[in-house]
């Protein structure tokens, strides 16, 4: 059942993300719609190195951009990553709408903040990265927690890795994560 409603809420992300970008083309004669990057983007990424490129390169500059802000545990790079309106389903299966760069950051900082960040060493790594059309892409990362996560309060989340399906969007020529769903991939014991 869990599966169905997964399968569900990526299919509404998609269509979420193909209405706010009008599809993957535009009509031959048709005026391009201009949409410039709203302030936050144009501050909170003027200090990045994602530059503006075309295709699957830019998709997967992306990937490789949120793969690094997270081992860093950089709530703000993150957040920077990522359109105005984000969703993310967690590995718990909890959903969140954030909008805005102060929520999309704070998401990121509360759940830094629950490790003790000195033992934090996540690896991560591209899977995949695949066009879907013009202005979106899938990238999935995986993350790998070999030694556990150290928590805060002294307790220990035991190795076990995951999957990031990352739907990106080409936002006036910067690609940008829209929405996120993360997966538990296995387990050691």
């Amino acid at each position: 059942m869990s599966l169905i409603i997964t399968f569900l809420r990526i299919l509404s992300l998609l269509t979420h993300l193909f209405v706010s970008n009008q599809g993957t083309s535009s009509l031959v004669g048709s005026d391009q719609i201009n949409r410039s990057l709203p302030p936050e983007h144009l501050e909170a990424l003027s200090h990045t190195r994602v530059a503006a490129k075309p295709g699957e390169a830019g998709a997967r500059d992306l990937a490789g951009s949120w793969c690094s802000a997270y081992k860093r545990s950089d709530p703000e790079r993150l957040a920077a990553l990522e359109t105005r309106e984000m969703e993310i389903v967690d590995r718990f299966g909890d959903w969140h709408h954030l909008i805005g760069f102060k929520a999309r950051a704070q998401f990121w900082k509360d759940g830094f903040d629950l490790t003790n960040r000195k033992h934090f060493r996540p690896k991560c790594f591209i899977q995949h990265v695949r066009l879907i059309g013009l202005n979106a892409a899938i990238a999935q990362v995986t993350v790998s927690y070999d030694e556990g996560i150290a928590l805060a309060d002294g307790n220990r989340i035991p190795p076990f890795s995951e999957i990031h399906t990352l739907v990106l969007a080409n936002v006036s020529g910067n690609w940008l994560i829209t929405a996120e769903e993360i997966v538990q991939q296995n387990s050691w014991r």
